[in-house]
C-alpha cells in the first residue's frame, strides 16, 4: 500500500478521554494541512497518508476557560509554592503554570485568580488546554514538554499517537472533558 492511517486519542492524567480538541496534521505536500476535531471518545484518526513522507500531528483546545478551575486549585498551587504539599505529578505542574514561563511562582496564583474574578476571559500568555505527547519523560520537571509527534517517512500506519490533555488551572483533576 502507498497509504497509510496516523491515529490516536488524548485523555487527561486521570483517563478521561478529551472530546472537541482541534488536531492539525502539517506535511509539506498538497491538500495539507488537514484538521480533525477529538470525538467524545477523544479518538481521531487521518486516513490515507502517503508513505513515505514526513508529518507533524499538533493538538489544540481554545474554549471554556474556567472549567476544572476553582479557588481550592488556587489553594493547591499555594501549597506547592509554600512547600506545604507538592503538586504530585508532571502533569499538575503544566497545569499550574498558568503564565507559561516554566516555573510555578506567585505570579501564576495572581493571573489564575484573575481568571477565577472574571477580570480576564482567558489567560493572556498560555492556552486553555496543553498537550504533551504520551510517549516522553516526565519523570522530575515536565520542562521543556514535546507538544508535537514527529513522523520522519512514514512506513506503516501509526495508531498509538496519543497526547496526555492538561487543563491549565486544574491542579485537583475536576475538568470535564468530554
Amino acid at each position: 500500500s502507498f497509504f497509510f492511517n496516523i491515529a490516536g486519542e488524548i485523555e487527561t492524567e486521570l483517563g478521561e478521554r478529551v472530546s472537541n480538541v482541534t488536531i492539525t496534521n502539517m506535511s509539506p505536500q498538497p491538500e495539507y494541512p488537514r484538521q480533525e476535531t477529538t470525538d467524545g471518545n477523544g479518538e481521531f484518526a487521518f486516513i490515507d497518508n502517503v508513505l513515505s513522507t514526513d508529518y507533524e500531528i499538533t493538538a489544540e483546545k481554545n474554549d471554556d476557560w474556567l472549567n476544572g478551575v476553582s479557588t481550592l486549585d488556587l489553594v493547591l498551587i499555594q501549597r506547592h509554592i509554600l512547600g506545604l504539599q507538592n503538586l504530585d505529578s508532571a502533569y499538575k505542574l503544566i497545569a499550574a503554570d498558568i503564565n507559561s514561563d516554566e516555573n510555578i511562582s506567585g505570579i501564576d496564583i495572581v493571573e489564575l485568580r484573575k481568571l477565577i474574578l472574571g477580570i480576564y476571559g482567558e489567560l493572556p500568555q498560555n492556552n486553555s488546554w496543553r498537550f504533551p505527547i504520551q510517549d516522553q519523560s516526565m519523570a522530575v520537571s515536565p520542562w521543556p514538554f514535546v507538544e508535537a509527534i514527529s513522523i520522519t517517512g512514514l512506513e506503516s500506519n501509526m495508531m498509538h499517537e496519543d497526547f496526555i490533555g492538561v487543563k491549565i488551572g486544574d491542579v485537583n483533576g475536576s475538568v470535564t472533558a468530554n
